[in-house]
């Protein structure tokens, strides 16, 4: 029994790999969940200010501060966190894809350039300006 070439083995692996694919509606409802998280922060710490605001003790208001302030900027964040995340994801999807499409362009221009210039050597060194290449694979035509 031979070894298997590296060449194998890769084929083995990447046949084992499963990738999910993302859903939508999750990342949807994750986006609205930030969206949600945020507010909820934002309506705790204006609770927090509103509960401090009616006392000038000091002492008094510390409990405001953790349970308003402290916890409503923690759900904030972890709101906008969420939002940036899957803002940014579908974000770099789109430039991704783009991306992809434009070196498609780009690779089909360049194909079909080093195609023509083929045909010109193909054709001869003397073929005229302006004149039509011929295919690739076919005889170059005969100059009188």
């Amino acid at each position: 029994m031979t070894d298997p070439t590296p060449i194998d083995r890769l084929e083995a692996g990447v046949s084992g790999l499963r990738v999910p694919e993302p859903k939508a509606d999750r990342e949807a409802m994750l986006l609205m969940g930030g969206f949600a998280l945020a507010g909820v922060g934002l309506l705790a710490i204006a609770l927090g200010w509103w509960g401090a605001s009616g006392t000038r003790d000091l002492t008094s208001q510390i409990p405001y501060l953790i349970s308003g302030g402290l916890i409503g900027l923690a759900l904030v964040v972890g709101g906008v966190g969420l939002v940036l995340r899957f803002s940014l994801a579908r974000l770099f999807r789109f430039w991704l894809a783009r991306l992809l499409a434009e070196h498609q362009v780009q690779t089909d221009r360049t194909v079909d350039a080093l195609g023509r210039i083929e045909a010109l050597l193909a054709g001869g060194a003397h073929a005229p300006v302006g004149a039509t290449p011929p295919v690739v694979g076919e005889p170059a035509p005969t100059q009188p």
